[in-house]
């Protein structure tokens, strides 16, 4: 399985996981996540997770760049089970227990991985939302306040005014963060589980080295402020709370989205 190549074919002939998700089942036991989002530093999160923790990760068969369109495809197995975000409202308070147990586990795991920059883990620009204005322009940063400066050219090139320089002086304010590797969409859509047990973590599109509050805020950006998942608190249950740190960047988001 190893080494893989997907032919058009195939891929005509795949299922897409939705419309707005890169990710084809091939077979009953590879999927492929191929388009013109889809970057090498993804992979590479992935086999340095599975490499450093015991964090359950879709083992990697093959990363290639197609020649006929240019796109990166990373082939990947295919992990049975169910989106966590289409049951957490059926399992009962024993189940969402021993599910956040184990989240927490495995984020304190993947917090463990320390980086010397901010970006992605291939040392390539980072992948945010915030960074959306032009991609592979932000990063990587040698230190947070190079990341604060970052963020803030993103906010400066969306809009102008004294509510920008207000949000820019908040952001200046972030620091003395530890750095560290982060998931950066952590949320119950990218969580697979088989009854209670936590069987697969996916799309790492925007992981890296981020501060240590980042992974917190943005497991709260924009969720479905009334799902079960958010009024059970399971994030605050899994991660240390960033409450600060989530207003400043929050303000941020309304500029730029």
């Amino acid at each position: 399985m190893d080494g893989r190549v997907i032919t058009m074919k195939e891929l005509a002939k795949a299922e897409r996981f939705g419309d707005f998700i890169p990710v084809y089942k091939v077979d009953g036991s590879t999927v492929v996540k191929t388009g013109d989002s889809v970057r090498l530093a993804e992979a590479e999160a992935m086999r340095l997770v599975r490499e450093k923790t015991t964090i359950p990760v879709p083992k990697i068969y093959n990363v290639y760049t197609d020649n006929g369109s240019g796109h990166v495809r990373i082939v990947m197995e295919f992990i049975e089970g169910d989106c966590l975000a289409d049951v957490w409202g059926k399992l009962d308070d024993s189940q969402k227990e021993e599910v956040i147990e184990q989240l927490r586990g495995f984020l304190a795991q993947l917090r463990e991985i320390k980086g010397s920059f901010i970006g992605s883990v291939d040392g390539t620009a980072c992948e945010d939302q915030l960074f959306t204005g032009e991609i592979g322009a932000y990063g990587p940063y040698k230190d947070e306040p190079s990341f604060n400066e970052g963020i803030i050219t993103a906010l400066k090139n969306t809009s102008t005014g004294s509510w920008v320089n207000t949000v820019s002086d908040m952001v200046l304010a972030l620091r003395n963060h530890v750095t560290v590797m982060t998931h950066g969409d952590f949320s119950p859509r990218n969580i697979i589980v088989q009854g209670s047990k936590v069987v697969a973590i996916v799309d790492w599109e925007m992981s890296g080295y981020y501060p240590e509050y980042w992974e917190y805020v943005k497991a709260l950006y924009r969720p479905a402020w009334e799902s079960n998942w958010i009024n059970d608190r399971a994030v605050e249950k899994i991660l240390v709370p960033y409450p600060m740190e989530l207003a400043v960047i929050m303000h941020a988001q309304t500029i730029v989205w």
